[in-house]
């Protein structure tokens, strides 16, 4: 486990996969368990390096007509500067789940061309008016080719949540869920459809 200071943001992060990898993939998640694989048989049949990142509730909130640099903004400038010190130029996958998604539309906002592909999982639907003109402007300016997968029975990130952001981003497909692989939560888990994300976000890595 790795901690980096960066202006205003200390991230907690790990690295998995492939060591010295040309690709590399950068997971952003909440949670104890952020920046365990979430399944290492999957990541295992790539030649692929994963980083991933430690959010907290706090990095994540991004208030409307908030003055100054918001502290969404904040976590995403540091994790750009954790981008570039180890990708360097290299082009990047990078992955949002659930409440991190919005963080990761502005740190793929933020990179430019760099991100060059982007999975968005059990991605929500902003709930108000402001916030969704502001997520939509966001969304007209990713570049990345991007992929939503939303559960079929999620009951805050479902088909319509993905066809709002789907509609909203210049090259993005969706894809649903029959089921989020627990019989108790129907949320759409990261682990359930991990070998899908790398199959997206790093394409032509298969051992």
């Amino acid at each position: 486990m790795t901690r980096g200071e960066s202006p205003g943001a200390e991230l907690e992060y790990h690295s998995f996969g492939a060591p010295g990898a040309e690709r590399t993939v950068f997971l952003l998640r909440e949670g104890e368990a952020a920046t365990l694989d979430p399944e290492p048989t999957a990541t295992a049949r790539r030649n692929v390096r994963v980083v991933a990142v430690r959010v907290t509730a706090d990095d994540i909130e991004d208030p409307a007509a908030y003055r100054g640099a918001t502290p969404a903004a904040v976590a995403a400038a540091a994790i750009a500067a954790l981008v570039t010190n180890e990708a360097h130029d290299e082009r990047v996958g990078l992955v949002g789940v659930s409440s991190t998604g919005e963080l990761a539309l502005l740190l793929a906002q933020r990179l430019g061309e760099q991100v060059d592909r982007l999975a968005l999982v059990a991605i929500a639907e902003p709930s108000t008016a402001l916030d969704r003109d502001e997520t939509g402007d966001l969304l007209a300016g990713i570049s990345a080719k991007t992929l939503i997968l939303n559960g079929r029975d999620d009951p805050d990130a479902a088909a319509a949540a993905a066809r709002w952001h789907q509609s909203r981003l210049p090259d993005a497909r969706m894809e649903i869920v029959p089921d989020g692989a627990d019989a108790v939560d129907p949320r759409l888990s990261i682990s359930h459809v991990w070998e899908r994300v790398l199959s997206h976000t790093a394409p032509g890595t298969v051992r």
